[in-house]
């Protein structure tokens, strides 16, 4: 028996006979609401399930038919795998018929049935005419061939061979992806008396299992499964397809906005600026703007936005562009994913279509390479999509939450891609990192050029700092992907790294002008000896402006010219004379003094004392109270 889970839902004009119908199919009735049940209309999702004639079993979500509703709607039409078109055979297509119609295709629901209900209503002239219209209106759309049930929910006629369809069609019903991770768009919160909080949906990919510490997005709120049931049934996981009820330990029904996801951990991105291929309805004959103000309609969520056309200046009815839509709260979505605008006022539906990713930043419009990314997103084959995410070191984990493709699917191209030597690998915290090698070059090539022109301006630095050069590039990295990039680049003789600094391959001349001065204080320094002139003073007098000093200063230390000790500058060949000096005095002597030092070397204590205590630290020589020793002696 396939083994496949299944979902059905309604779709139609108010008061058609959804409900009715359902109930007559399950013996369930999805009204729940006192006020559902006091005006004869669904107001919320509905829930039911039946057991098909060959022994599968298929969740049914009742959605509401009035126009003020169709968020609702929207909701439940997430996971649909067949709709059931519910006309009511006495009034035929009505206005709401034909939304639900524009929404159900721009979700890509192509598996329907058109369920003539009321039947025991109409005579058999009155049925054919109506029949007749309902095809003629389906020209063109997704359902224009789908099969026409009659039935009386009253007389029970037609119920049978409904089923009968509706099993021959879910045969065709492809598998949900449970090697994704797992995500449910939660439709229902409610609390149950000693159980606590319990949420619903639909759970479109991956599995749920009991005990699983899982996450509420947008949010990012832990919470633990402690119960799940299908259909009735208490069981320990729930699988891509099944219509679920999850029981919550860790939050309360309060805690839980409408339109939120319950997902497994790392597994999908929140944004609030959304990569989409936006398709104008041809049939409302309204134009989209630039920043058009919309409600995006994603899973159960709801969001004002507005549209940011890439491609042209508007959009107009029946057209298919590019876009992002900027949200004013963030959405969980990812790449495949289906979505619905509608006007902000009058609230109608005008378009919708899929979802590319979640962008980090606002795109520039009319740019050709923009464009040619989102079209690769669009029609592009998986692997044409990864190779071009790969533009950026990624993580499996984040090329599954940047395509929605799945992880087994994503390893075996990455293995194609790397057999092809179209990719380096890097490691970050033991975890590999996938980069397409002609990027990692560019990107390398493009820090050596940043160091090299920053060099040539600046040539008396000792290079450039990381986090200097990553605000230089503009780069959004996080730090540790930032610190691996690179690192890489060393390790391929882009450049060098020195601790924080990073500096050109190879050691750039200084200009004519900067080493005459340089070379004349070095001179001066060591003519000196111990007894190192004032620095402003003499780098004045060697033509270097006052501003500039201690970038000299900083440059000798660097290149070993000079060392720094106390408040005083020292040229490194007279410390090392004045280190030779005193190591043959103590072979000689045993110990010294300060004033002893002093003497030796010609110089005042001023001078004296820090070169001391720097052989001190150098391990040279060792302080026993006032006098020194040398360290190997000891």
């Amino acid at each position: 028996m396939d083994n496949r889970f299944l979902l059905i839902g309604t779709a139609g004009h108010v008061d058609h006979g959804k409900t009715q119908l359902i109930q007559s199919l399950t013996g369930i009735s999805t009204d729940r609401l006192k006020e559902e049940k006091e005006r004869g209309i669904s107001i919320e999702l509905g829930y039911a399930y039946l057991t098909l004639p060959d022994g599968r079993k298929a969740g049914i979500v009742d959605v509401p038919g009035h126009e003020k509703f169709v968020r609702q709607m929207l909701a439940g039409a997430s996971g649909m795998d067949v709709v059931l078109i519910v006309i009511a055979a006495d009034e035929g297509i009505m206005p709401q018929t034909k939304e639900h119609l524009d929404i159900l295709t721009l979700l890509k629901i192509n598996k329907g049935i058109i369920v003539l209900t009321k039947i025991d209503l109409v005579d058999q002239e009155w049925l054919d005419m109506i029949e007749q219209d309902i095809r003629e209106k389906l020209k063109g759309t997704i359902f224009a061939q789908a099969p026409i049930c009659n039935v009386s929910a009253v007389t029970g006629e037609g119920i049978q061979g409904l089923l009968d369809t509706l099993n021959e069609i879910l045969e065709q019903a492809e598998s949900r992806k449970i090697d994704r991770p797992a995500r449910m768009p939660i439709d229902r919160v409610f609390t149950i008396q000693g159980f606590g909080t319990v949420v619903t949906g639909s759970l479109s990919t991956g599995i749920f299992k009991k005990g699983q510490e899982v996450y509420l997005e947008p949010g990012g709120q832990k919470v633990k499964i402690r119960n799940i049931q299908i259909h009735g049934e208490q069981l320990d996981q729930a699988l891509a397809g099944q219509r679920t009820a999850i029981n919550l330990s860790g939050v309360a029904t309060r805690d839980i906005p409408r339109g939120v996801n319950l997902v497994q951990a790392g597994g999908y991105k929140c944004g609030q600026i959304i990569d989409v291929e936006l398709i104008n309805l041809p049939e409302v004959k309204k134009v989209i703007n630039q920043r058009q103000r919309v409600r995006f309609h994603i899973g159960t969520s709801e969001v004002l936005g507005r549209v940011h056309l890439l491609g042209q200046e508007e959009l107009a009815p029946g057209e298919t562009g590019f876009a992002q839509i900027i949200l004013e709260e963030p959405v969980l979505a990812t790449g495949g994913d289906k979505f619905v605008i509608r006007f902000y006022s009058p609230i109608i539906t005008i378009g919708g279509g899929t979802v590319l990713g979640i962008a980090p930043y606002k795109k520039k419009r009319f740019k050709q390479t923009i464009l040619q990314e989102m079209r690769i997103k669009a029609e592009g084959s998986a692997r044409e999509v990864l190779i071009g995410l790969l533009q950026s070191p990624l993580s499996v984990l984040e090329l599954v939450k940047g395509t929605g493709l799945g992880k087994e699917e994503i390893e075996q191209h990455l293995i194609e891609l790397r057999n092809e030597e179209l990719i380096d690998v890097l490691v970050e915290d033991s975890k590999e990192i996938f980069w397409l090698n002609k990027e990692a070059k560019s990107w390398a090539q493009a820090i050596a050029e940043e160091i090299f022109m920053y060099q040539k301006k600046y040539p008396l630095r000792s290079g450039m700092g990381r986090e200097e050069l990553r605000k230089k590039l503009g780069l959004m990295l996080p730090l540790r992907r930032w610190q691996l990039i690179l690192e890489w680049g060393a390790t391929q003789k882009f450049y060098n790294i020195a601790g924080n600094q990073i500096t050109y391959m190879s050691e750039l001349p200084l200009p004519e002008k900067i080493q005459k001065e340089l070379d004349l204080l070095l001179i001066s320094w060591e003519k000196a000896g111990l007894n190192p002139p004032d620095l402003e003073k003499k780098a004045v007098s060697c033509g270097i402006q006052v501003d500039k000093i201690l970038q000299y200063a900083g440059y000798l230390i660097t290149t070993g010219k000079w060392i720094h000790l106390g408040e005083s500058y020292f040229a490194q060949s007279e410390v090392d004379k004045a280190r030779d000096l005193l190591v043959n005095y103590l072979k000689q002597n045993e110990e010294i003094t300060v004033a002893e030092a002093r003497d030796l070397w010609q110089t005042s204590r001023k001078y004296a004392l820090p070169l001391l205590e720097y052989f001190d630290s150098m391990k040279i020589t060792i302080r026993d109270e006032l006098v020194r020793y040398l360290y190997i002696d000891r």
